[in-house]
């Protein structure tokens, strides 16, 4: 049976202003199949999604192709128009997006059902009961519960069931062609497997035509029939030899990582450990530990009687899924969270000022109106820091140009630097880092593991590594501690990873992971 091509994109550039985004690139996509973008962090995947959606302004944006077309039986679409309300049409019924965060772009104020059924008012084709047409849904994407889901909100959702409510709105329309946009970055490996696994039966099931987009070579791997590499403004195929090298200097980057060849940062080569302190003591201590969230009449256990220590100097791994209670516990590490219970808690530093937390997030936590180096300027005088903020741009491996752009003019791995520049700015003793690399691309996660490791040998800083991704931790940390359900049911040296005795939650995290 001939394929029937859902997608022919032939010749497409995208320039803006006098900036190259896309350059005689060329895609096609047939029904029912899952193609999968590669690409490094900021060289473009996103601007071909927003191309397909028609979210770039023509008057901003200069569009050109020699075809760029969609058919579904008798219906066929042109991405060049600009009439509004054909491509209103378009989106309303043929093309749906699922985002990479779930919690931003889900409305913290509706109820999760209520979400669902705005889709509806602009179909061509609505349910005649939408209700029941939203538990469907909800029962497609995996909820057992439905009813409950639906009048629950976003914040009463973990991560990988906002990204299923997510995927449901993505599907109210009854699109031909999904757009997954690092749809589980934010998730744990086992809630990564659970939505991929979920995407290719909807796919098989509905004959969907799926783009993945994602810096995640494996999980493309999984989920793809076929793959595209982004580099260089254009789209190569796997005949090509940019896509063959794509592939094999990612190869000789792992070799370099698993051989522990650190690139030794340059910056910090003036700077002098002050040695009379680097004598390791006892950081931070807590026996039988409790935190209860309350909520109304409701009470949800976060950290069920856990207790560890952590010396000064060491880079102390936290690892578990979702609604493990790793969050929370680096809530507390960091002085955010105040209300705990415990039989015995020491702490070498006052945590109100010497611990600091980097969060998930970058760009939400910079003001959008402040240049970054306002921001990290506000931080220097709040603490009085004799750093300038130059200096502080430096030590994250960012030269001056960056102090007076703005948090949207950055990548992703330039917004984490300078919230790790910031939070120097307060010359803390503990840095607490909550899924800070989650969003990144391998290359970038793995240069700023290589700062974090600096900060920590030439800086004399204590650290606390949260993450769902077990190498990433083993990869940084000397020690690690394994969470599931509030309780640690694991802790070991980094080099014992792989010891028979492990958990058997911490293998599943092993064998999950991509």
């Amino acid at each position: 049976m001939k394929r029937k091509k859902l997608l022919n994109i032939n010749n497409l550039s995208v320039f803006l202003k006098n900036s190259t985004l896309i350059k005689s690139a060329s895609f096609e996509l047939f029904r029912g199949d899952s193609v999968g973008l590669l690409g490094d962090s900021g060289v473009g995947k996103s601007v071909f999604s927003l191309f397909l959606l028609g979210l770039l302004n023509p008057s901003v944006f200069s569009i050109s192709a020699n075809n760029a077309s969609f058919f579904l039986d008798d219906f066929s679409f042109d991405f060049l128009t600009k009439r509004k309300k054909t491509w209103d049409f378009f989106r309303a019924n043929y093309i749906s997006l699922i985002f990479q965060d779930p919690s931003s772009s889900l409305n913290p104020t509706i109820c999760c059902g209520q979400q669902v059924l705005e889709v509806f008012h602009k179909t061509k084709n609505p349910p005649k009961n939408k209700k029941n047409a939203v538990i469907d849904l909800f029962k497609e994407v995996g909820f057992n519960d439905c009813k409950k889901v639906f009048f629950s909100y976003p914040h009463e959702l973990s991560g990988g069931q906002k990204q299923r409510v997510v995927i449901a709105i993505a599907l109210a329309s009854n699109p031909s062609l999904i757009i997954a946009d690092e749809p589980t970055t934010s998730l744990d490996p086992y809630a990564q497997k659970k939505i991929l696994d979920l995407l290719l039966r909807i796919k098989k099931t509905r004959s969907i035509g799926v783009i993945l987009i994602s810096h995640n070579i494996e999980l493309v791997k999984y989920f793809c029939d076929y793959i595209y590499v982004f580099s260089d403004y254009s789209f190569f195929k796997k005949e090509s030899d940019i896509y063959k090298n794509y592939f094999f200097n990612r190869s000789v980057f792992f070799k370099k990582i698993l051989n522990k060849n650190y690139i030794p940062l340059s910056h910090y080569k003036n700077i002098t450990t002050n040695k009379k302190n680097t004598v390791k003591e006892i950081c931070f201590s807590f026996k039988n530990l409790k935190f209860t969230y309350l909520k109304k009449n409701i009470s949800f256990l976060a950290l069920n009687n856990i207790s560890f220590l952590f010396n000064t100097y060491d880079i102390l791994g936290v690892v578990g899924g979702s609604g493990s209670g790793k969050t929370t516990l680096g809530r507390i590490v960091s002085g955010i969270e105040k209300n705990f219970v415990c039989d015995s808690f020491f702490s070498l530093y006052n945590i109100n000022t010497s611990s600091h937390m980097v969060y998930q997030d970058a760009f939400s936590s910079f003001n959008p109106k402040f240049t970054v180096g306002e921001s990290v300027l506000e931080i220097c005088k709040l603490y009085k820091s004799n750093f300038s903020v130059s200096f502080l741009f430096k030590l994250v491996e960012l030269n001056d140009s960056f102090i007076k752009k703005y948090p949207h003019e950055l990548s992703g791995g330039e917004k984490q630097r300078i919230s790790i520049a910031r939070v120097l700015a307060s010359n803390p003793k503990i840095i607490v880092f909550d899924e800070s690399l989650s969003a990144l691309d391998t290359e970038n996660q793995y240069s700023i593991l290589n700062l974090i490791r600096a900060l920590n040998k030439k800086l004399n800083i204590t650290i606390v590594f949260i993450s769902h991704d077990i190498f990433s931790v083993s990869f940084l940390c000397n020690k690690i501690i394994v969470l599931d359900n509030g309780k640690i049911v694991d802790n070991f040296k980094k080099e014992d990873i792989f010891n028979k005795n492990r958990s058997s939650f911490t293998k599943k995290l092993i064998s999950d992971s991509f």
